[in-house]
């Protein structure tokens, strides 16, 4: 009973501190739009964390801003004045160039993206970034000089980064190699590089009965695992916008797949529930370098929405405001707030759909 309850006293905490991550990523987001939107003289009305009834607000007697925390822990908003309507109020959003209204809805997204790479950049020079490592090293069934020793951690082959932190491609690294390879290996602390070369090996597995199977396959002769190798500030820096980038083109296929049919909606796409599920357990896993790790993805992951050009998101607003530019004439003010009005209807009910459909995953992160 003990364990059950201390069990479920983790999984408590680790759900609780993916919501913490996800509501700070918003408020860094928010907070892009705040500050920007200070600097250039833009009125706000209002600047809410969360979303439904208010559980605490505050009105500046200054400016006349009302600060809000509100009941549903899973978004937030900087509510400008005429956002989605002419508005004579001075410093209204839309009487505003459209440079400018440019310039607040990218801040958002800015500021997630900054925060993302320092945040990666602190996991990966503290914690490390995940490598390949050798744990095993196969028989060969002749003469055959290995060069690899088990506990490296492959960092080049032929020249090229190894990537693991997204999309492992080190098989497809050693797989487009010759009869052999110079790979460069981190190998006590140090890197060193070796010239490793195919051979013929002997490879042991287990059938469905139960049996030892042995087979003979031509190849490198490693097992490979994984284990973190912590950079300097520079490299870890550049690591950083790797795996952003390598979180770009996987948001990109899965949005392709989608529409391809290749992806489906159960087990590949999930909404806010599952995303804060999957992100506990990532806390439960790794302890608190998978709080830095949940920290980045949702920084990043939260920019990568928003930069999206789908009615009611940043990326939809500022293709208006590039129309206005272009044909020196706005889009009627009310087509617009309807066409962003269906647009988050549209994204919370896909949201709920996702989570629905995916209630099975999200038990079983558990």
């Amino acid at each position: 009973m003990s364990y059950l309850i201390s069990s479920a006293g983790t999984i408590a905490l680790s759900i609780v501190i993916a919501i913490i991550a996800l509501m700070v990523m918003i408020l860094v987001h928010e907070s892009g739009h705040y500050l920007l939107g200070k600097a250039l003289k833009f009125k706000i009305n209002e600047f809410s964390i969360g979303f439904g009834p208010k559980l605490f607000s505050h009105k500046s007697e200054k400016t006349g801003e009302l600060f809000s925390i509100r009941a549903i822990p899973l978004g937030g908003f900087c509510a400008f004045e005429g956002e989605d309507e002419d508005s004579a109020v001075e410093g209204s959003f839309n009487s505003q160039k459209p440079w400018k209204r440019i310039i607040v809805l990218l801040a958002g997204v800015t500021f997630n993206f900054i925060s993302a790479v320092i945040i990666l950049t602190i996991l990966f020079a503290t914690y490390g970034y995940t490598l390949p490592k050798v744990v095993g090293l196969n028989e060969s069934e002749s003469a055959f000089t290995q060069n690899f020793e088990v506990g490296d951690l492959i960092y080049q082959v032929n020249g090229q980064n190894v990537y693991s932190v997204i999309e492992t491609n080190i098989g497809a690294l050693l797989g487009e190699s010759s009869d052999s390879a110079e790979v460069t290996v981190i190998r006590q602390g140090e890197k060193v590089n070796i010239t490793v070369s195919r051979g013929n090996f002997r490879s042991e597995s287990v059938d469905e009965e139960g049996n030892t199977v042995f087979s003979t396959y031509r190849g490198f002769g490693i097992n490979i695992g994984y284990d973190y190798y912590r950079m300097g500030f520079f490299e870890a820096l550049g690591r950083s916008f790797i795996f952003i980038w390598q979180l770009v083109i996987l948001t990109f296929k899965t949005i392709g797949g989608l529409f391809t049919g290749a992806v489906g909606l159960k087990g590949s796409v999930g909404g806010t529930v599952t995303s804060v599920a999957a992100m506990g357990k990532i806390t439960m896993t790794l302890g608190f370098r998978g709080v830095l790790l949940m920290f980045g993805i949702m920084s990043a992951s939260v920019a990568l929405m928003n930069i999206l050009p789908f009615p009611a998101l940043d990326g939809c607003r500022v293709i208006f405001c590039l129309i206005e530019i272009i044909f020196r004439k706005p889009v009627n003010r009310k087509v617009e707030g309807i066409i962003h009005t269906v647009g988050i209807v549209i994204l919370f009910a896909f949201a709920i759909l996702c989570d629905i459909l995916n209630l099975g995953t999200i038990a079983s992160l558990f």
